[in-house]
């Protein structure tokens, strides 16, 4: 029976790091009898495959940031079907985050019904972020995208989104259709996946030498500081007629000023007191899955927090009046001297 291991995501869990490396080393893993199929328009991810199955949980809408799926959504999967016949000896694996970001019961009735007409049990590997930290790093994500959204509003909308923040909601929709054996629940914390997540992305796999794998790294989903998120999402807001290339280089060239005007330290989005309440909003039920996902811990994530400092108030400003006024003029100095 050919192995077939299905990546889910979550999002923010180093998925763009592992397909890049997966990508890159395709060779390399053949060599260990592991298959990266380059299924779909996309050289890292197999988002494309999560595309063709997009429409029947979301209105009949593909999603927003890729390009339609031109042929129907059969195509691609029957791509794949081809792929797993052709090669019975190899561990194929599918990366895509979306998988459990964007399908529900319709796409994941569609999957379980096509790995069961080819006697396929794929196994499926899902790391999990603690809920703060994935909030926070949604937002940013979000602003790096173009939108005008203030960080108070996310937090006043976390908790109706259940299937992006509540893990055991998710893997009780995954379970239901593929089994608990099937999912391997990592937690994205150093103790549980070490310095290196696409080294822990190989374990899984049953990949013991990595000597013969290129870890070369591109400059992947740079973090930005908050004064910097702060900027974008006042750009965002008024300046929607610069897209593309343009608003690339404008925001390029934003931030090497605010790093080199206002030399912003690492801090958190939330203050101590909203971050403890994201922790407690879901204390329970990540303590429930360990408890019935066979995790050997009490509660899901078990690592002491970085020591990051925490915004001091809801109204300490991101982006004071005086760093903005900073930069405008940096800025002028900087058009004089080109």
């Amino acid at each position: 029976m050919t192995r077939v291991v299905l990546h889910i995501g979550t999002e923010k869990t180093g998925t763009t790091s592992i397909q890049h490396f997966m990508s890159l080393n395709r060779q390399a893993l053949l060599a260990n009898g592991v298959l990266y199929p380059h299924i779909g328009q996309r050289k890292d991810a197999h988002f494309d495959l999560v595309n063709a199955l997009h429409p029947l949980d979301n209105n009949g809408k593909y999603m927003e940031f890729l390009a339609p799926v031109k042929d129907s959504s059969l195509y691609l999967w029957d791509k794949l079907a081809e792929c797993i016949k052709t090669h019975p000896d190899k561990t194929i694996v599918i990366s895509a985050e979306h998988f459990s970001s964007r399908l529900r019961a319709k796409a994941l009735a569609f999957m379980r019904d096509f790995f069961k007409l080819h006697d396929i049990e794929p196994e499926i590997i899902i790391y999990l972020r603690p809920q703060a930290d994935y909030i926070e790093s949604s937002y940013s994500t979000e602003i790096k995208a173009g939108s005008p959204k203030v960080f108070p509003k996310v937090m006043e909308q976390y908790q109706s989104q259940p299937l992006r923040y509540d893990y055991k909601k998710l893997i009780d929709l995954w379970s239901e259709f593929f089994g608990k054996k099937a999912l391997k629940l990592i937690p994205y914390e150093k103790s549980s996946i070490g310095d290196d997540i696409r080294l822990s992305f190989l374990g899984m796999l049953g990949v013991t030498d990595s000597s013969s794998f290129d870890f070369s790294q591109e400059k992947l989903n740079e973090k930005w500081s908050n004064p910097m998120l702060e900027f974008a999402r006042i750009a965002n807001a008024r300046m929607q007629h610069i897209v593309g290339q343009e608003r690339h280089d404008f925001m390029s060239f934003a931030q090497q000023l605010i790093d080199s005007e206002l030399q912003p330290q690492r801090t958190r989005l939330m203050t101590q007191a909203q971050y403890n309440e994201v922790v407690a909003f879901y204390a329970e039920s990540n303590r429930l899955l360990c408890a019935e996902y066979g995790l050997d811990r009490e509660t899901l994530f078990i690592d002491i927090p970085k020591n990051v400092p925490f915004r001091e108030s809801i109204t300490t400003p991101y982006l004071t009046h005086v760093d903005f006024m900073q930069l405008i003029y940096a800025f002028f100095k900087c058009k004089e001297s080109m």
